[in-house]
């Protein structure tokens, strides 16, 4: 005869039972190919609380020329969503670039844009630049951008209430 009260046996069960079903509720998934030059990534999952994607992809050749590309994305279940996607670029004259962006946005409608690109010429120059856009929950809005060329920074930034008439940006 068992010292363990019955109760407690069927408690057990039913926890070990949710947490099978709670397993059963996720799924991921994984590709992977490559080659002496070229490769690529890709995963997704999801579950009770998201779902996410990732995926990266590469190339380069003999002659010093290459790229590389990201990107990713995650849906809440309560409606947030995030995404990020990143490139480089690189040939073989020396000239090198890269760009990306990252939004983020809740579920109320704020949200967060920001977007950026660089680049080096063969000759040593540099220019870049950098986007932002800002959704506040009552439809207040800000857009900025951040230019770095010729050796100098400029900036721009405006904002505006939820009726589209510009307003005072705050500052901490």
């Amino acid at each position: 005869m068992s010292t363990v009260p019955v109760w407690a046996r069927i408690f057990v069960f039913t926890i070990a039972l949710a947490g099978c079903q709670w397993a059963m509720g996720r799924e991921r998934s994984r590709h992977v190919e490559r080659s002496p030059h070229a490769g690529a990534v890709e995963s997704a999952r999801s579950n009770a609380r998201f779902q996410s994607q990732r995926a990266r992809h590469w190339q380069a050749d003999a002659h010093g020329n290459a790229s590389m590309h990201r990107q990713g994305s995650v849906q809440g279940y309560r409606g947030g969503s995030g995404s990020y996607q990143a490139s480089r670029q690189r040939d073989e004259a020396g000239n090198a670039s890269r760009q990306r962006s990252v939004s983020l946005h809740g579920p109320g409608g704020a949200g967060v844009d920001r977007s950026g690109t660089a680049s080096r010429g063969a000759d040593g120059s540099v220019s870049a630049g950098r986007a932002t856009t800002v959704t506040t929950r009552d439809g207040g809005h800000y857009a900025g951008s951040l230019v770095l060329a010729d050796g100098r920074i400029s900036y721009s930034g405006s904002c505006s209430d939820a009726n589209g008439n510009p307003a005072p940006c705050r500052t901490r």
